[in-house]
């Protein structure tokens, strides 16, 4: 009996092989590549500068519309399409009256200081009544307290911080100061002529003593200052 001849392996291995695809995968060249590249690079930088140029045009709108309702800040006026601007107006006030505006705000600055020094204070109901005794005189001359301070260049603000800085002042300077009778009465012998005819003599003394307290305190207060910022370290960065 014949015996079956098995296959080789080179047969077998023949048989097992997969068949190749005929369909061939396509191959992209550097050139292609390259063309999609730079295709999506300009895409990039073209919605860069579209994007940048929509910020640019917002900040100038904004700047613009800034300008445009901010004008006063920096323009004081327009003669004949020449603008005055609000620096100049600056230099020229300095020139004008610098000296006394930054002698008033060292005194004041002086003044706050030594009060939280000594620890005194003002109230803000001490302040009310002082407005309304100014608000009172005035309406008995006819006229009215915002009127008044508009005509002065001033407005309720101003007038608090002075009435504020004055009480300062008279807790710590006037505190000390007293007036006697013979001062009350000799001052009336004097200003006799002066002095309002419809007052009992109790309300006269009672007006000539705050007027002589007052003159009392005007110097105290003028010595107290001047010795007050002689005291002081003051640096002076601009001479007027």
């Amino acid at each position: 009996m014949a015996k079956s001849k098995k296959p080789t392996t080179k047969t077998a291995a023949k048989k097992s092989a997969p068949k190749k695809s005929s369909v061939k995968t396509p191959v992209k060249k550097a050139s292609d590549v390259s063309i999609n590249t730079i295709s999506k690079l300009k895409s990039i930088k073209s919605l860069k500068v579209k994007k940048s140029y929509a910020i640019l045009v917002l900040v100038m709108f904004v700047l613009g519309a800034l300008l445009y309702y901010g004008r006063g800040l920096f323009v004081a006026a327009v003669v004949n399409g020449q603008p005055i601007s609000r620096v100049s107006i600056i230099k020229e006030t300095e020139k004008q009256a610098g000296k006394q505006a930054l002698d008033n705000i060292v005194r004041n600055t002086l003044i706050e200081q030594e009060a939280r020094k000594q620890k005194v204070t003002v109230t803000e109901k001490e302040i009310e009544d002082e407005i309304k005794k100014v608000d009172e005189k005035i309406s008995a001359q006819g006229q009215k307290l915002d009127d008044v301070l508009v005509m002065q260049g001033m407005t309720r603000e101003d007038l608090r911080r002075l009435i504020r800085l004055d009480k300062l002042v008279g807790k710590i300077v006037g505190k000390d100061i007293k007036v006697s009778d013979s001062e009350i009465n000799d001052y009336i012998t004097k200003n006799k002529d002066l002095l309002p005819k419809d007052q009992t003599e109790e309300q006269l003394k009672k007006v000539v003593s705050e007027e002589i307290r007052q003159q009392k305190l005007n110097q105290k207060v003028q010595t107290w200052l001047a010795s007050l910022k002689a005291s002081a370290r003051i640096l002076y960065f601009v001479q007027y």
